[in-house]
C-alpha cells in the first residue's frame, strides 16, 4: 500500500484533501482510484490508513477518508543520528536511502581531513534538496512515520552538540583487541528505553564515521576531548557507505528485537 506525508495534523475520521504533487504522484503516476487505499502520515507523526473517496481532474485534487483507528507506530525508540564524512556522490544518495529505511532520524553530512568529494557553498542547498528528496521516497517506501532530515556541517566540531550518547566508529580501536564500548552504550540505552519508570524524551544516539580513507588521528583525538566515546563495528574494516548502515541494524537489533527476548 501507497503511503504519503503531508504537512498537516491528522485526526481519526477525517477527510483529507491532497492536491499538486500528490496528484500527479498518487493519481497520475500509480493510476490509483476512486475505492483504492492510502496509507496518510501528519507532521505529528499519526498516520492512519484511508480510502480515495474523489477525484477532481479539473483542479488536480483528491480525497481520502481516513479510517477511526491510527497505524502502527514504525519508529525506532531512540533519535539516530548518523553523521558520516562526506563520500563520493553516489554513496550519498546510497547512505541517505539505506540509513533512511533503518530508522535514522538525521543524516549529516560532514568535510573530513580525508574527504574526496567536496561541497562548494553555493552547491550545498542543490545537493541537500537531493538528498532531502532521496530520504522522503525512502521513507514513503519503508512505511516511516517520519522524514528524517539530511544536512551538511562544513566544521564537524563546532557543529557536534553535546550528548551522552556521541560515538566515532574509529577501526583503530578493535586491532589486535576485542572492542566492547558498542555493546556498553546498546546496553545503557536498553536500559534506559526499557527499564527507567520515565523518560521525559527520546535518547539521542549520535553516531560519526569517517569518509574513504577513515578519520585521521587528530581527528577522533579532537572527538574525544569533546566527550566523544570510540567504538568499533566488528572485526572487519566497512566500507564508508557500510559502517552507517551496520550501525543502525545493530542498534534495531539491540533495542526493538534482543530487549524483549530477555
Amino acid at each position: 500500500m501507497q503511503l504519503v506525508f503531508v504537512e498537516q495534523t491528522l485526526t481519526a475520521g477525517q477527510l483529507v484533501t491532497l492536491t499538486a504533487d500528490h496528484y500527479q504522484h498518487v493519481i497520475q503516476v500509480l493510476r490509483q482510484k476512486a475505492g483504492d487505499e492510502l496509507e496518510i502520515v501528519g507532521t505529528d507523526q499519526q498516520g492512519f490508513c484511508g480510502e480515495i473517496k474523489t477525484i477532481t481532474t479539473e483542479e488536480k485534487s483528491f480525497t481520502v477518508q481516513l479510517a477511526e483507528t491510527p497505524l502502527v507506530n514504525t519508529e525506532l525508540p531512540v533519535q539516530a543520528e548518523v553523521i558520516c564524512g562526506l563520500p563520493k556522490r553516489e554513496k550519498t544518495e546510497l547512505i541517505v536511502q539505506k540509513a533512511t529505511e533503518l530508522g535514522a532520524s538525521k543524516i549529516i553530512f560532514f568535510a573530513g581531513q580525508r574527504s574526496i568529494m567536496r561541497w562548494r557553498p553555493e552547491q550545498v542547498g542543490k545537493k541537500l534538496a537531493r538528498l532531502q528528496q532521496i530520504a522522503t521516497s525512502a521513507a514513503e517506501q519503508s512505511h516511516r512515520r517520519q522524514i528524517p532530515e539530511v544536512l551538511y556541517w562544513p566544521n564537524l566540531l563546532k557543529s557536534l552538540p553535546a550528548g551522552t550518547h556521541n560515538l566515532v566508529a574509529y577501526e583503530e580501536v578493535v586491532k589486535g583487541q576485542r572492542d566492547t564500548e558498542l555493546g556498553r552504550q546498546l546496553s545503557s540505552l536498553q536500559q534506559a528505553l526499557y527499564t527507567e519508570q520515565t523518560i521525559e524524551q527520546q535518547p539521542v544516539v549520535r553516531t560519526i564515521f569517517g569518509p574513504e580513507g577513515g578519520l585521521t588521528v587528530a581527528e577522533v583525538e579532537q572527538l574525544q576531548q569533546q566527550g566523544v566515546h570510540c567504538i568499533g563495528l566488528g572485526p572487519r574494516i566497512l566500507r564508508t557507505e557500510t559502517a552507517p548502515l551496520y550501525f543502525l541494524s545493530s542498534l534495531s537489533y539491540a533495542i526493538e528485537v534482543e530487549a524483549f527476548t530477555k
